[in-house]
């Protein structure tokens, strides 16, 4: 099977420190599947009109007008995964045995308590046990992944000297889930290495007579070695609690970070991404708030309304902000909105805007625009 999505939308940003821009960008990603099997299958992925780096294929009217052309051809995902188990039938013929252990390797995706850990596309091979019978749980897993090339360190440069080896674990019980990660970065010593771990506690609870589903975070980044603009030593906690009110299919949500010291996730560059639409971007232009976790605190409060049976339309209201307690830092608060419509089977549309009160300077705000084609 191939196919792909196309997204495309005008983004107007002035962040209050200089030019306002406004420009239109495209971002294209293109994918072949291939199934072997109910449990087998490989899938190459391209991203032509983007860079590696994140830079996207953009046409600027403002401050001046020009194209900037970031086509590359480059392959972004290039990987096979499948079961032993099932490729390897004569190993357990009666299915008796803990043979449940599946394999990926190439160029893939990797996310590691929802971003906060790792957030990164890198080469890697990735070993699971799924459906390990440990006593008192409903469901656990075990898995290891080893990646030599594509890490990403904080600084969101790709570290060529860098090999990643993590673990990662979950259980179910109790109608909770828990989750702890284990990672650690190998480089040179310019870049310096680094050892994460990453907990998290999902459940939801009666409250009120509502069903409120919580989630809690914590994670750690400690370096043998001096600090680096690639490496440093922080903590981040992360808390959010969600609820649809009686009779709605809506949804208000509640998110809180604190971030001690200078936390650096194992790989990736957005640690905040989670906490809410002020933090995060909509893959087209960037977010209104940084989501840098340093000596900072702060969180977000939203509401999605959706609209329609099918529930085709929503809109999300959210205020939020950031106090940055680093030397030179800029504590933000603000407010954003985004619309978003799902147009018959292969179109969404989104739009959108912010405006964010900063610290000793001129206000931010934003214009969001988004069509998003599935073919």
């Amino acid at each position: 099977i191939v196919y792909g999505t196309a997204n495309t939308g005008i983004e107007y940003t002035e962040n209050g420190s200089a030019d306002h821009t406004t420009e239109w960008v495209n971002t294209l990603n293109l994918f072949a599947n291939l199934t072997l099997s109910g449990t087998e299958r490989i899938l190459v992925g391209m991203t032509p009109l983007n860079r590696e780096s994140g830079a996207k294929s953009r046409y600027r009217f403002e401050p001046t007008s020009e194209w900037h052309n970031e086509s590359r051809a480059r392959l972004s995902t290039a990987f096979f995964e499948g079961e032993l188990s099932e490729m390897f039938p004569k190993l357990d013929m009666g299915g008796f045995l803990p043979m449940d252990w599946e394999i990926a390797f190439g160029r893939q995706a990797v996310l590691s308590q929802a971003g906060v850990l790792i957030n990164d596309s890198m080469d890697s091979l990735a070993l699971t046990r799924s459906t390990i019978p440990y006593p008192g749980t409903s469901f656990a897993r075990l898995g290891g992944l080893v990646a030599v090339n594509g890490v990403h360190r904080k600084s969101g440069q790709d570290d060529i000297h860098a090999d990643l080896f993590a673990l990662f674990s979950e259980a179910q019980f109790h109608h909770s889930t828990a989750e702890l990660d284990l990672v650690y970065v190998e480089s040179d010593r310019a870049k310096g290495d680094q050892f994460n771990i990453g907990g998290s506690f999902i459940r939801q609870y009666i409250i009120f007579d509502h069903a409120v589903d919580t989630t809690t975070r914590i994670a750690q980044s400690y370096t043998p070695d001096e600090e680096t603009a690639h490496t440093s030593n922080g903590t981040l906690l992360y808390s959010s609690m969600a609820f649809a009110p009686k009779r709605t299919d809506n949804i208000l949500y509640i998110n809180s970070f604190g971030a001690l010291n200078s936390y650096a996730p194992a790989a990736g560059a957005a640690p905040l991404g989670i906490v809410g639409l002020l933090f995060s971007g909509n893959g087209l232009a960037g977010a209104a708030i940084n989501s840098g976790a340093n000596d900072a605190y702060g969180g977000s409060i939203g509401y999605q309304m959706f609209f329609s049976g099918a529930l085709r339309s929503n809109l999300i209201i959210e205020a939020g902000g950031k106090v940055d307690n680093t030397s030179g830092g800029v504590n933000r608060a603000g407010a954003q909105i985004r619309y978003s419509q799902a147009w018959g089977r292969r179109l969404f549309f989104e739009v959108g805007g912010y405006g964010v009160a900063q610290e000793s300077m001129s206000e931010g705000y934003g214009i969001r625009t988004k069509i998003n084609v599935i073919f």
